[in-house]
């Protein structure tokens, strides 16, 4: 089942749940289906969380990879095949899951558990909030792709449990093309097979 969703930011005051960033110029568009979301993004950086042992606090462990866990309390989940089916292991983020980003940052995202929304943030102002993705269950997934660069994300349970996640995934189009696609308000489509 495909599901997408291109959204004008101008729409997304009167659109989304209360909270919502400044409504700019621009636009987020949304995936629940995973290999859509690749087959759009192209390149991006994946963490699994694997190798550390069951508890271990998050915070520049992936700072090689331009990323910092700021909350300080988001732990590494127990190993559980059936909750984190890409690898069996996650974070757990003991409330929300914030991080922030070496440089800015064009798409994010997430293989999770249950119901997840991301909140997306540039140079400390928020001017997105995804819908609520997920659901009773796992095996989940949310991405976005914003013509606005971001800076930092915040990635929240909406009914206010632990936010979980099994694989993140982020990263940035080639230098220069950007700004040519925020301008154009285009993004790379998935190619239709003949």
């Amino acid at each position: 089942m495909r599901v997408r969703m291109t959204i004008g930011l101008m729409a997304v005051a009167v659109m989304a749940w209360p909270g919502n960033g400044e409504a700019l110029g621009g636009f987020v568009e949304e995936f629940t289906d995973k290999d859509e979301w690749i087959a759009a993004v192209g390149r991006f950086t994946t963490i699994g969380f694997t190798g550390f042992p069951n508890g271990t606090f998050i915070t520049d462990q992936y700072a090689e990879l331009g990323i910092l866990f700021t909350d300080g309390n988001d732990s590494i989940s127990p190993f559980d095949p059936i909750t984190y089916p890409n690898d069996g292991w996650g974070l757990d983020g003991n409330g929300n899951i914030s991080v922030a980003f070496d440089s800015p940052q064009a798409w994010i995202g997430v293989d999770h558990p249950g119901f997840l929304s991301i909140e997306l943030y540039s140079e400390g102002r928020l001017f997105y909030t995804s819908s609520i993705a997920g659901g009773g269950g796992v095996g989940f997934f949310l991405g976005l792709i914003s013509s606005e660069l971001f800076d930092a994300a915040v990635l929240i349970d909406p009914f206010g449990l632990d936010a979980e996640i099994d694989d993140l995934h982020f990263g940035v189009p080639a230098p220069g093309s950007v700004c040519l696609l925020a301008l154009a308000g285009l993004w790379p489509r998935r190619r239709r097979r003949a």
